[in-house]
């Protein structure tokens, strides 16, 4: 007998403007059907959302940790605790992103690659997000010197041999000696080169881009600022029609008129927004330690004490309200940043990422007040008000 979720009379977020509501009928985990449900399904879980806005299940391709936990921990407690954690505030699918040390074995990506794919108790472990090794040292920001290293093939292979499938991205600096033929071999393995943390010229981006990179690491951070004489990596994103961007949009790590300028030159469908998140997601404020430092939590950022910003503490639902507001765009729009774009970044647009028959149910129903009210991952409702 199949397993069944039907969601009672949902405003989607598509058309917000039709005052008619729908129900969603879920069958193992699937979409089945949109619209008015009169069968009975006895045997079916029921969740009246009395009218409240249903979204597609967001997409973190760029997070560190949550609850206390994170991937450098590598444990499973720890996976599961960021799965969770992270279900409360609507994110159903997450690359764990870390970094590669140079001098132990690496459990936490055998780790991370062992329990892709599987249940985790919350959101979906899709592979592992690498920023680094091969990244420019004098652009590592909070990155230790011991996990960046010199591009080569035979140490990407290394890698690939570790995390077997699950690499998706890899945050990498084209400028470096080696690094273009890196970036073919990622292409060639089906992994998505990510430009970033890097000190790239203007030309050296673009050189970049030719040889295959595709998408952008955190936009503005960790690259050389735009000069009008120098312009250097920027111009070359702001021309390049095809190179996704992630977007920090907490109004912290961007101020809210430059998130303004990049979503009006790039446009939606370049437009990703991550958390760049750390284990202080879904704790209270207050400080903690990370990497061996102490940091304080506060406002939705993490610091460490002596005011570097080392990642955002708060959920991508918060997040792309924040894009919603310095942008004035419209609801979809801001939801397509955490949902379409980066399931379409990921190659899996075809199940996830958007609300439609047939698509995995990964949904997220908002309350009144924009906060999560339910998440629903897999068609099974792993967190509710």
């Amino acid at each position: 007998m199949a397993r069944e979720l039907i969601l009672k009379n949902c405003k989607l977020y598509y058309s917000l403007n039709d005052s008619e509501l729908v129900d969603v009928l879920i069958q193992d985990g699937v979409i089945i059907q949109i619209g008015k449900i009169t069968n009975n399904h006895e045997n079916g879980h029921f969740l009246d959302t009395d009218g409240r806005i249903v979204v597609p299940g967001f997409i973190d391709v760029h997070i560190q940790g949550a609850g206390g936990a994170d991937i450098l921990d590598g444990s499973l407690d720890a996976l599961q605790t960021i799965s969770k954690t992270l279900a409360r505030f609507g994110t159903t699918s997450f690359l764990a992103t870390t970094v590669v040390h140079s001098n132990s074995d690496n459990i936490h990506l055998e780790l991370a690659a062992k329990h892709t794919g599987e249940n985790l108790g919350g959101a979906n472990l899709l592979g592992i997000h690498l920023e680094g090794p091969f990244v420019n040292l004098q652009r590592r920001g909070g990155m230790s010197r011991s996990s960046i290293s010199d591009p080569s093939t035979k140490t990407l292979e290394d890698i690939l041999n570790i995390t077997a499938a699950s690499l998706k991205i890899m945050t990498i600096a084209p400028e470096l000696d080696g690094s273009l033929d890196v970036i073919h071999q990622l292409v060639n393995r089906g992994v998505v080169a990510s430009f970033g943390h890097s000190n790239a010229t203007y030309d050296e981006t673009k050189i970049g881009f030719d040889a295959g990179i595709s998408h952008v690491t955190h936009i503005f951070n960790a690259m050389p600022p735009f000069h009008h004489r120098t312009p250097g990596p920027l111009l070359a994103i702001f021309e390049a029609n095809d190179i996704s961007v992630q977007i920090i949009a907490d109004g912290v790590h961007l101020h809210p008129g430059i998130i303004k300028m990049i979503y009006q030159i790039i446009g939606e469908g370049r437009s990703i927004c991550i958390t760049d998140g750390i284990q202080a997601i879904g704790l209270p404020e207050g400080r903690y330690l990370y990497n061996g430092r102490e940091y304080e939590s506060k406002d939705g950022v993490a610091r460490y004490l002596d005011g570097t910003l080392i990642g955002t503490a708060i959920g991508l639902d918060q997040l792309a309200m924040r894009f919603k507001k310095f942008n004035n765009c419209s609801f979809e729009a801001a939801m397509n940043t955490v949902a379409k774009n980066p399931a379409k970044l990921l190659g899996i647009e075809d199940r996830k990422g958007s609300i439609g028959v047939g698509k995995d149910a990964d949904l997220v129903v908002f309350d009144t007040d924009y906060s999560v009210w339910a998440t629903i991952i897999d068609g099974r409702i792993i967190f509710q008000k």
